[in-house]
């Protein structure tokens, strides 16, 4: 009897392409074994076969431009000429990433104000998400 992925098994297969570990190439032997044990099989199935299933092919195509993007950027970051402005832009960027960490919580705890004090006058949480409707007094007429 030949074996069949189910579309459970091809979302789990889709979400560790998608949360792939970049110290790890990814490539479809890479994946075929990793896919062996979400499947359960005793082998690993071939790249042809998770390739028939286009969510997983897509998320593959997906994963690695992101990658290739990522690859890109890195590249092209200005590189210092100097250890010390090196080292001295590393501590700007962490005093910068503290401090939007920072934002993010205040935000994050706004927000869970808001929701409560919405919850205490009737509103549910998917009330407070509809899309915000365009303004009457838009520039675009």
């Amino acid at each position: 009897m030949p074996k069949v992925i189910s579309d459970r098994q091809s979302r789990d297969i889709c979400r560790m392409i998608n949360s792939w570990d970049i110290q790890h190439k990814l490539d479809w032997n890479s994946i075929c074994l990793g896919a062996q044990e979400i499947l359960g099989w005793e082998t690993p199935p071939t790249r042809q076969a998770l390739n028939k299933r286009t969510t997983i092919k897509l998320a593959y195509q997906a994963k690695k431009d992101s990658l290739r993007k990522e690859l890109e950027r890195v590249n092209n970051l200005p590189r210092p000429k100097t250890i010390k402005e090196g080292a001295e832009r590393i501590a700007r960027l962490e005093k910068e990433i503290e401090r939007l960490n920072f934002l993010n919580s205040q935000l994050s705890e706004l927000f869970r104000v808001i929701t409560h004090n919405a919850s205490l006058a009737g509103l549910k949480k998917h009330d407070l998400m509809k899309p915000i409707p365009p303004s009457k007094n838009s520039s675009d007429n």
